[in-house]
């Protein structure tokens, strides 16, 4: 290295780039979980441990039963789909994206070689913020603004390994 070298720091690209997901998605998804589980917690109180809503039979009143069913079974089916939601939220914070000179793909997951990419979508980049990555037979990689940090230089990353007649606007 010289201290008359003409090159800038932003002529420099890098040679790996890794995207890591962002926060607002999952909040959303930890908000949700968090509604599920309190509520089904809230009714099993309700229904199995104070035995508010004892059994009525159908015939004799729906609205009756209604209650009943709703604090008897509710929390068998609020609990664990609140907890399926709360794994998804964490599973999403911890996913990060990762480009480099081989390919592009999530970390752990199956890598996209450049050769492979057939199409690259940038019909909705500009007003959505998305870019489909079309490759293989009938498969997709989508890239969203929303779910991914550093997204403008993920899709300038991108835009040099394809070649130019594979981008479609």
């Amino acid at each position: 290295m010289s201290d008359t070298s003409t090159e800038t720091p932003t002529d420099r690209r890098p040679e790996r780039l890794e995207a890591r997901s962002t926060k607002d998605p999952a909040v959303r998804l930890f908000i949700f979980a968090a509604m599920l589980l309190g509520f089904g917690i809230w009714l099993f109180i309700d229904g199995h441990v104070l035995k508010k809503y004892p059994y009525q039979p159908f015939s004799e009143s729906i609205n009756a039963w209604s209650k009943w069913a709703l604090n008897y079974l509710g929390p068998f089916l609020l609990v664990p789909a609140g907890l399926v939601v709360l794994i998804r939220a964490v599973a999403f914070l911890r996913r990060k994206l990762v480009a480099d000179k081989e390919g592009i793909g999530y970390a752990g997951k199956e890598k996209i070689p450049w050769e492979q990419i057939t199409e690259l979508d940038a019909s909705l980049l500009k007003s959505k913020g998305v870019l489909h990555v079309h490759w293989g037979k009938d498969r997709k990689l989508t890239l969203d603004s929303w779910k991914l940090e550093g997204f403008r230089d993920l899709v300038a990353f991108v835009e040099e390994h394809v070649p130019p007649d594979r981008i479609k606007q």
